[in-house]
């Protein structure tokens, strides 16, 4: 049997991983942290309740319309906003504040939704699981296995779009020198656009598996971003693969390290749960700010060493 607390480890450690690779593709193609990412992760909590509750659906059938509407959402950010502030000569600290400002919209229009689903059908929508409406598979709720599953098909098709591919070629170049990218005749808005669609499906998507193993309200995404910038730091921002390291180090350190504390000090300290990603992205960027990336380049380069001496 699993422990139902390795179980929790698992599944948060494969969602957190799919918000961890859209907030690092975001980073790598735009230059900016998107503080509104977590929101994504909200929005998609949302659509689940709605598909679930509201209209009485299998809650895994929200996996593709989190993901459409989430893409869409991404799409409206950056043409409204962070396209519109790039023309106007706004730089990374401008960008990265307007971030701040779109989380703290969309997370009021978050509320605003759920308070409208009590009024509407009288259901709570504030603290809710969709637990129960999980199938069973040899004793174990379909999410260990659906989330586990959905996050490395993801990273496999990621990993083929941006190497196969001439449209993830394409926002490959993009990424590095948009000026060169536009002079081999590559649209890089429209590569922009499509990664902040990427971005924000990814993320979104992420969001509709979270009420399937745990209790979720309209302030849940927001919470995730500490952890998300915690597991993209500790992989090393720039690199997709390294987020994914990151994400399971630190989800199992939340779910384990707050475990721990509730039965030191008291259950009292499960509500601060989110200062433990926190304190992650202090020692990161005090102790190594290139995170998993700089311990693996330390590896191969004593390696190589050893090599030579030999």
């Amino acid at each position: 049997m699993i422990p139902p607390l390795l179980m929790s480890a698992i599944v948060y450690s494969s969602l957190l991983a799919m918000l961890c690779i859209g907030y690092t593709l975001t980073y790598i193609t735009s230059k900016i942290p998107n503080f509104a990412h977590g929101t994504y992760a909200g929005i998609g909590i949302y659509i689940s309740y709605t598909i679930t509750n509201t209209l009485g659906l299998n809650p895994y059938l929200s996996c593709p319309f989190g993901f459409i509407i989430g893409g869409l959402v991404g799409v409206a950010i950056y043409s409204i906003v962070v396209k519109t502030l790039k023309n106007m000569g706004g730089g990374a600290v401008v960008l990265t504040i307007s971030t701040l400002a779109i989380q703290i919209v969309m997370n009021a229009l978050i509320n605003i939704y759920a308070t409208f689903l009590r009024l509407r059908s009288g259901n709570w929508a504030y603290m809710f699981f969709l637990k129960m409406h999980d199938f069973k598979l040899f004793g174990y709720q379909g999410i260990i296995y659906i989330s586990a599953v959905l996050c490395v098909l993801i990273v496999v098709l990621l990993h083929f779009f941006l190497n196969k591919t001439k449209m993830g070629v394409a926002m490959r170049c993009t990424s590095e020198d948009p000026q060169l990218a536009e002079i081999m005749g590559i649209n890089a808005e429209r590569m922009q656009m499509l990664s902040w669609f990427i971005t924000g499906g990814i993320a979104t998507l992420a969001g509709t598996l979270f009420p399937l193993w745990f209790e979720c309200s309209p302030t849940t995404g927001d919470r995730l971003i500490n952890a998300c910038m915690a597991g993209s730091l500790l992989g090393g921002i720039n690199n997709i693969y390294g987020a994914i390291i990151g994400a399971a180090i630190i989800g199992m350190a939340e779910i384990f390290g707050t475990t721990g504390l509730m039965y030191l000090v008291g259950t009292g300290v499960g509500e601060y749960r989110y200062v433990i990603p926190l304190v992650a992205v202090i020692a990161v960027l005090l102790v190594q700010p290139e995170g998993v990336p700089w311990l693996v380049n330390k590896i191969k380069a004593s390696r190589e060493e050893n090599k030579q001496d030999d």
